[in-house]
């Protein structure tokens, strides 16, 4: 089992208010699109400061206790089978390694990546430490009713040492969506 309190309090010591997250957390016309994401053994985060609303973790079995991480950040408009969605939001890492050094570090996918490849502080946290397994799959997705960063990790301090980054990617996802006109709601 994922241990949520340590992430929680490991969070927290990097100034992040966030709490182990119930269902009660997620808006009920939500709760059908994101238990995919949070209603796992494992358990999620609800957070309460930063960039990312919810930590959904779950298990998969490999070699040994390997978890994949969704950071969900909300947003009423989005959805999944909208391509322009993942025209705008998909994003993924692409570099080359040398001698452990990483050369030739981008972003592709749609308009996201070219926010995320401006950012001269994201750039150098990922060539920082672009060798962690939790920076390596790193990505972004577009889903119904939010976008999401998803990696992989070990335990809940790997997930809390790339958890800046997370954030910085978030920040980008959040501005980016404030710019553009998705939808609006039609009532019938």
């Amino acid at each position: 089992m994922f241990d949520l309190s340590s992430l929680v309090r490991l969070l927290s010591e990097q100034g992040y208010r966030c709490k182990a997250g119930s269902m009660a957390d997620v808006m009920p016309e939500r709760r059908p699109y994101f238990e995919r994401w949070l209603a796992n053994r494992d358990g999620f985060v609800t957070m309460q400061s930063g960039n990312i609303d919810y930590i959904g973790i779950e298990e998969v079995v490999r070699m040994g206790p390997f978890f994949d991480v969704h950071c969900m950040v909300a947003n009423d408009f989005v959805a999944d089978n909208d391509d322009n969605a993942h025209n705008l939001l998909d994003a993924s890492p692409y570099y080359k390694l040398k001698n452990g050094k990483a050369t030739n570090l981008g972003w592709s996918g749609g308009v996201l990546s070219t926010y995320l490849a401006k950012d001269a502080g994201l750039t150098q946290a990922l060539s920082q430490s672009i060798t962690r397994e939790e920076v390596k799959r790193l990505k972004v997705k577009a889903h119904d009713y939010c976008c999401i960063i998803e990696t992989g990790v070990w335990d809940p301090a790997g997930l809390a040492a790339v958890f800046p980054i997370i954030d910085m990617m978030a920040t980008h996802t959040r501005q980016l969506l404030k710019q553009v006109h998705f939808g609006e709601y039609v009532d019938r």
